[in-house]
């Protein structure tokens, strides 16, 4: 017997736990995705959602020894709904969770069980919950793949937000605004991607105010209007940098001190990304 999980519909969410293998095995990790499948027009939260809202959560009960990881969000996008702006997610979204289950296993077979509750909004906002179960057996030699559902999630993976190998990043503070400055990687192309910056904290920036982007050498600079203009602001800037081209969207986390000074590559253009 195969992997059981039924959707569960509320209102305009349906919700579900699915799993990237159809059988698991002791001590080796798998990944269940928490799908929300919204109707058209509306949304959730991101881990900082904003101006408001809230994000998702889950609330295991699993079985003794098993461990889930955290709730891991997609990139999120920009909602706005003036005068405020929010981040969130459209549409079918999958949340990943690393689950590892203990070295040791007797029985056949599983049961994760998890209390999922939302916000979603349109116009107007409408809290959701799902009580979900997902059912597999145990194959002690080795877990067994689910081909349809791994590349789900494994599209879902590629993804997520990702250290930023090979680019360069400076944060400048002046007493009305904060300028991230980017140097890209060599081999990126010349041209400069649409950019936004979703901050981890939602007490760093106005978020509704315009992210201005010019062109600076290789790279670019991203001002940013600090949510107390003039009084001392926080020491590090930290979040995603979201990019999007032609061929999709690629999420960079950032975490670096502010400074007073400009970045290093602008006094000497030469330099070159590590």
């Amino acid at each position: 017997m195969n992997a059981a999980a039924v959707p569960v519909r509320d209102g305009p969410v349906q919700a579900e736990l699915i799993a990237d293998v159809k059988a698991v095995a002791p001590g080796k990790p798998f990944t269940v995705a928490f799908r929300m499948a919204m109707d058209d027009h509306w949304h959730t939260y991101w881990t900082n959602p904003g101006d408001s809202g809230l994000p998702p959560s889950l609330d295991w009960t699993l079985p003794e020894g098993f461990r889930a990881g955290e709730l891991q969000h997609p990139p999120p996008i920009a909602l706005p709904t003036p005068p405020f702006m929010t981040y969130g997610h459209e549409g079918d979204v999958l949340f990943l969770v690393t689950m590892t289950p203990p070295a040791k296993w007797n029985e056949d077979r599983i049961t994760l069980r998890a209390e999922a509750d939302w916000l979603v909004c349109r116009e107007l906002c409408v809290p959701g919950y799902a009580a979900l179960e997902l059912e597999l057996p145990v194959q002690p030699d080795g877990p067994r793949p689910d081909p349809v559902a791994a590349a789900r999630i494994e599209q879902a993976r590629a993804g997520l937000p990702a250290d930023p190998d090979g680019w360069q990043f400076h944060a400048r503070q002046t007493p009305d605004r904060y300028r991230l400055h980017v140097l890209p990687p060599e081999q990126e192309p010349a041209t400069n991607p649409t950019a936004a910056f979703f901050p981890y904290s939602a007490r760093i920036i106005r978020h509704a105010a315009p992210q201005d982007v010019q062109s600076e050498g290789r790279g670019f600079v991203l001002d940013l209007a600090p949510l107390s203009p003039g009084l001392p602001g926080p020491d590090r800037l930290s979040g995603l940098l979201v990019l999007t081209r032609e061929s999709g969207r690629q999420a960079l986390r950032i975490d670096i001190p502010f400074s007073k000074a400009d970045p290093p590559w602008l006094s000497n253009p030469e330099r070159k990304a590590p």
